[in-house]
């Protein structure tokens, strides 16, 4: 049965994702409610189907309306599913229509690019917007689709099939086991949010913090070693500490560059959940910038 839910809800987003239009992205807020009375299921069974088809690499969910109780406000995310022509056909509707919009509000024609800083720049101006949500849009689809053009063996129709049937089975074996409940806002599984709070939580992380202030760079990564270092200091958005590590040279082998490189990579597809990333992408530009340079150079 459950098999049968999530190939319908699957079916629902690849069928709103083919319109290309104004509505071709479903809003999590009126899709639940289209779901339940397709399906009959509650919004729970809802949440962990998509949370299945996300972590099966099915489909991405992003931040649209960013939640603000103050004005009763809760958070709507967007569904796309992972096909690379989807996407794309999806990316150059949404930034014509920011175009479009953005000259309509302020009678002044500028390119993606430029609409995109100023909302960076003024992320309380366009928050929850019609500019902002769109905005949102434009950006994401952008990135996954550069997400998958790098890493396009995780989304092969083999893969993501292989992929759903193991979600499927420890889905399963989860509500077998003590917790029979899968909180639909419990922490994340998926791969794509590495950079959880695990680490930081970890008595490993309490030394960590304690030996960087004793200890050299290079004694700090001879005992914690540099996917460690990488991912705590990403997870901190010291991302000038990073860039000037890689700058200086203090950690210059190619290996290294191209795991820091793939974390900032899985790292900005978190920028729905995460939008204090959007304060730092000027920073975080930069980081990338370096390290492609460093790459020329390295061994």
């Amino acid at each position: 049965m459950l098999d049968s839910y999530i190939e319908e809800v699957f079916n629902q987003i690849i069928a709103q994702n083919s319109k290309v239009g104004p509505d071709g992205i479903p809003h999590s807020d009126i899709f639940e409610k289209q779901v339940q009375a397709l399906l009959g299921i509650d919004g729970t069974e809802i949440n962990r189907i998509i949370r299945i088809l996300k972590d099966a690499h099915k489909i991405f969910t992003f931040e649209i309306i960013k939640e603000d109780l103050d004005n009763e406000i809760k958070r709507v995310e967007g569904y796309v599913e992972t096909d690379l022509q989807t996407i794309r056909k999806l990316k150059n509707y949404f930034q014509k229509f920011l175009m479009d919009e953005y000259e309509k509000q302020f009678s002044k024609r500028l390119l993606v690019h430029q609409i995109v800083k100023d909302i960076f720049s003024r992320g309380n101006f366009y928050k929850n917007t019609m500019i902002g949500q769109l905005g949102n849009k434009a950006i994401m689809l952008e990135e996954y689709e550069s997400f998958i053009e790098r890493n396009f063996n995780e989304f092969t129709d083999s893969w993501k099939a292989k992929k759903l049937a193991e979600v499927i089975l420890k889905s399963e074996n989860k509500l077998l086991g003590d917790n029979p409940t899968l909180d639909a806002k419990g922490p994340e599984t998926t791969g794509q949010l590495p950079l959880g709070k695990r680490a930081i939580d970890s008595p490993k992380y309490q030394n960590y913090t304690s030996d960087k202030a004793k200890q050299s760079l290079d004694k700090v990564l001879q005992i914690y070693g540099v996917e460690f270092f990488f991912r705590i200091n990403l997870r901190k958005y010291n991302f000038d500490l990073l860039r000037q590590v890689v700058e200086n040279g203090e950690i210059d082998r190619r290996t290294d560059l191209v795991i820091l490189k793939e974390m900032i990579q899985k790292m900005k597809l978190n920028i729905g959940k995460d939008p204090k990333l959007l304060e730092h992408s000027e920073r975080i530009y930069k980081l990338e910038r370096i390290i492609s340079r460093q790459m020329l150079y390295s061994h």
